[in-house]
């Protein structure tokens, strides 16, 4: 088992190009963890990676945490044979967030999931 804090691009996306050589070695590592054994990396991942992960997708585009570079990280790390196990058990069920935006006024326009649990499969 492992836990993770993903750095998030930061304010005006000033660590995006980070962030993308986090989610590359990141993924690399996982990968070469699950040929040794099994791994269920858990942890923030800063990214909302479909649509439905967040409450309003068209006003944060290009926002942290829902980059289009950010997504296909997490799109990339999936395909190393990993499975997002809340979204295998529940589908593409909506309104299910981790994250609230606490500075802003109107916080149900600021929502995100963005914590996951990934499972290895073989």
């Amino acid at each position: 088992m492992t836990q993770v804090y993903t750095p998030n691009a930061g304010d005006g996306l000033k660590r995006l190009e980070e962030r993308q050589v986090w989610d590359v070695k990141y993924a690399e590592y996982l990968a070469q963890l699950d040929k040794q054994k099994p791994v269920l990396a858990t942890g923030d991942y800063n990214v909302a990676h479909k649509e439905i992960d967040l409450a309003n997708p068209a006003s944060n585009r290009r926002s942290p945490g829902f980059t289009d570079e950010e997504r296909e990280g997490f799109t990339n790390l999936l395909a190393k044979g990993f499975t997002d196990t809340f979204r295998h058990i529940h589908g593409d069920v909506p309104e299910r967030y981790t994250w609230w935006a606490q500075r802003s006024k109107n916080f149900k326009n600021q929502q995100h999931r963005l914590e996951n649990r990934l499972l290895a499969h073989k």
